[in-house]
């Protein structure tokens, strides 16, 4: 089964795990975080976090929100 990278800065952690609980029994996720609305993050450093991910196995696809 392909690996789904997903990832979202703070201000889309909401519909990040709305796409996780509605898809999980289809697919499989790797969440990269972050892990909390609460905390302001930098959107570029988990867009840097998920396409290393998806470069080492092109199979593999990633969700960037």
């Amino acid at each position: 089964m392909k690996k789904i990278f997903i990832a979202s800065d703070h201000a889309g952690y909401i519909l990040k795990s709305k796409i996780i609980k509605k898809f999980s029994k289809k697919l499989n996720f790797k969440d990269l975080g972050t892990n909390n609305l609460k905390t302001s993050v930098n959107y570029p450093e988990f867009a840097h976090k998920l396409c290393r991910n998806v470069i080492k196995n092109k199979s593999n696809i990633g969700i960037l929100v």
